[in-house]
């Protein structure tokens, strides 16, 4: 997400604003930087970044002040401009102290808000007539002006029309400011507005597909149910169709689970039902194999793209794997361990299957299976 608030500043460099002098030129870069991100701070709401920067911000203005007295100093000695010059150097932070004082009964955020404007039009302006006026004179004494009349000369400059757009500049920077630092205010909140409807859009997606999850799972045994399994068989049926390969279903029946529950209790038989939905988990590994449980005791597997050897292997390794669970079985005289009998068919379905043809051919089989003596498999008629 692109942050607008990048590319606003309360006060935006212009080159007008050069004077000719690098090194003062460089460093009063610097305060404009530190002052926009003074502003930028604000706007975020920051205490301990606002008075990080804020501190910065004075402690460079007096290194740049220091340097600038020195650069002056070497063309003026003890002339007024230079004495009013410092002056003006000397007030600043008082000035700034003074706000802050000052404002013990506003907000942290409205006090820094009065100091960003003062510093922009004290520096606009202390720029814009002080320093640009020095500038002038020492061009003009390159220029083997006298000291007296490169000094006239710097007023000249500094008077009459150009006056006039020093003042002008100063009321749009003073309206500049403010309605840049009220629009960062206002991206920024409309940011933050936009982060807690990403953050709340996300939960309640998750929360959707949890929903959707629960809705197709069978809570007991953690695999899909019987409605899951009618939207999978639909997709799979048509696209076997389309693609004219075969598709199986495997439907396999826990032997005698009734007598589980009636001798073991219910809590027994559940839990039968969720080791034997682990090994179908296992088992089914590819990513064509979709294993369910279709209620009670039956489960099923459907199966893409399996040719009919191929399904008679699946579903006897499916019947030897549950029987090797060794889940013992204390109700029958005639089996160890418990058992499934399973009943399948594959085939590339034709324009007439239905999911109802093919569950018709597997429960036929399956029962077929539990008549030949159950722990069986029938893959054929």
């Amino acid at each position: 997400m692109n942050n607008p608030l990048e590319k606003l500043e309360v006060f935006p460099w212009n080159e007008n604003l050069d004077t000719g002098i690098a090194i003062i030129d460089e460093q009063h870069k610097r305060l404009v930087l530190l002052l926009n991100q003074l502003a930028d701070t604000l706007v975020r709401g920051n205490v301990v970044e606002i008075n990080d920067i804020f501190t910065k911000l004075t402690q460079y203005a007096e290194f740049h002040f220091e340097t600038e007295e020195v650069i002056w100093a070497e063309h003026f000695g003890d002339d007024s401009w230079l004495s009013s010059h410092q002056l003006s150097h000397s007030s600043f932070l008082p000035k700034v102290l003074e706000l802050k004082e000052n404002g013990s009964t506003q907000s942290h955020t409205e006090v820094i808000e009065r100091i960003i404007l003062f510093l922009i039009r004290w520096l606009a302006f202390h720029i814009l007539d002080s320093d640009k006026r020095m500038a002038y004179f020492i061009q003009y004494r390159n220029k083997d002006l006298s000291f007296d009349d490169a000094k006239i000369a710097a007023d000249k400059k500094m008077s009459g029309s150009i006056r006039l757009v020093i003042e002008t500049v100063m009321r749009m920077y003073d309206s500049l400011s403010s309605t840049t630092l009220k629009l960062m205010r206002e991206s920024h909140e409309r940011l933050a507005i936009e982060k807690e409807l990403h953050k709340a859009n996300k939960q309640l997606l998750k929360a959707n597909l949890r929903l959707e999850a629960l809705a197709i799972t069978d809570q007991l045994t953690d695999l899909h149910n019987r409605r899951h399994f009618n939207n999978v068989f639909t997709r799979e049926l048509k696209r076997a169709k389309r693609d004219k390969i075969p598709l199986a279903l495997i439907m396999l029946d826990i032997d005698h689970f009734k007598k589980v529950n009636d001798h073991l209790g219910h809590s027994a038989g559940d839990r039968v039902l969720i080791q034997v939905s682990q090994k179908l988990k296992e088992i089914c590994h590819r990513p064509g194999d979709f294993p369910f449980r279709l209620g009670g005791e039956e489960f099923c597997i459907l199966a893409a793209n399996l040719n009919h050897q191929g399904t008679v292997e699946f579903a006897e390794i499916i019947r030897k794997e549950i029987e090797d669970l060794n889940i013992p079985v204390q109700h029958s005289s005639t089996q160890q361990y418990l058992t499934v009998s399973v009943g399948c068919v594959t085939q590339i379905p034709g324009k007439t299957d239905t999911i109802d043809s093919f569950m018709s051919v597997a429960d036929i089989r399956l029962y077929k299976a539990k008549e030949l003596g159950r722990n069986r498999v029938i893959c054929s008629t």
